[in-house]
């Protein structure tokens, strides 16, 4: 009998219940965070520990910058595993029918509420490097009975999402986790329609002093870059994301937001635009 061929959708990857076809269906790989690794290996592994211990030490609860409205039907268990820096989803105004990518949606909280809020007609799409992450996202729809949320394995600097078929893409507190942001940016531009929108909520400060709490340069270890401490001004940051070809971007500061192990940091959300027309509308 002829070996059946995994089914692939429009993202040109195999659905979230298949394997083995493609690198968003790749098998959980064996890291072992020693300095000789990159660092984004070293924070895939600390991420996997924590989706293997079911609840997060790192970055800010949801409690503390979701509201109410968008937690309500959320599973305790993926609030507990969830880490973030803001709430990318306060800040945007979906539509129905649009699709809308996470990079980096760990144990999806922000799937959950893109999925709710774009309807039956839309699609969402998670990204993570960590198997155990995306195994906790998918376990997460299934469960909330959200069927137009895909979950995919997959390095978001490589995404397994085809060019220039996303309205809205979302990050939030990933980006500070990679040295290599340019890149990441550069994936983010890639995969936008024209006149879509990144929404990416990370640690930018003032330009001058760093607070205390944030690192930046080559002071950063890999525990800086897992626990979402590493910053860069707000100049830095824009000269950055029009680097990577985006043609305008936007600021909103949050002010200083606590994280679980005590540090405080200073978050601003970013409206990164490509090209012209209007797929979704910032707001608050």
């Amino acid at each position: 009998m002829k070996p059946q061929t995994p089914t692939t959708d429009a993202g040109g990857c195999c659905s979230s219940g298949e394997a083995g076809a493609g690198a968003c269906c790749a098998t959980e790989p064996t890291v072992v965070a020693i300095a000789s690794v990159p660092v984004e290996i070293q924070v895939k592994a600390r991420y996997d520990e924590l989706a293997g211990q079911g609840a997060s030490t790192l970055c800010c609860s949801p409690q503390a910058v979701y509201t109410d409205e968008e937690l309500a039907g959320i599973p305790s268990w993926v609030l507990e595993l969830s880490s973030g820096c803001g709430s990318p989803l306060d800040a945007i105004a979906l539509e129905p029918g649009q699709t809308v990518v996470d990079f980096g949606c760990g144990a999806g909280l922000d799937l959950l509420i893109a999925a709710r809020r774009v309807g039956p007609a839309g699609r969402v799409i998670g990204i993570d490097g960590s198997m155990n992450m995306v195994k906790t996202a998918r376990r997460a729809a299934a469960e909330m009975g959200l069927r137009n949320i895909d979950v995919r394995v997959g390095d978001i600097r490589r995404p397994p999402v085809r060019a220039e078929t996303v309205d809205v893409l979302l990050s939030n507190c990933v980006l500070g986790m990679f040295p290599d942001k340019p890149e990441v940016l550069g994936a983010i531009a890639t995969v936008l329609r024209p006149g879509g929108m990144a929404v990416i909520s990370d640690v930018v400060y003032a330009d001058g002093t760093p607070p205390v709490d944030v690192t930046t340069g080559d002071a950063a270890t890999a525990d800086d870059f897992a626990r979402c401490v590493v910053g860069m001004t707000e100049t830095e940051y824009r000269d950055m994301v029009l680097g990577a070809g985006f043609d305008r971007v936007d600021f909103r500061s949050d002010g200083l937001v606590p994280y679980r192990d005590g540090a405080q940091v200073t978050s601003a959300m970013i409206f990164a635009h490509r090209g012209t027309g209007e797929p979704a509308r910032p707001c608050c």
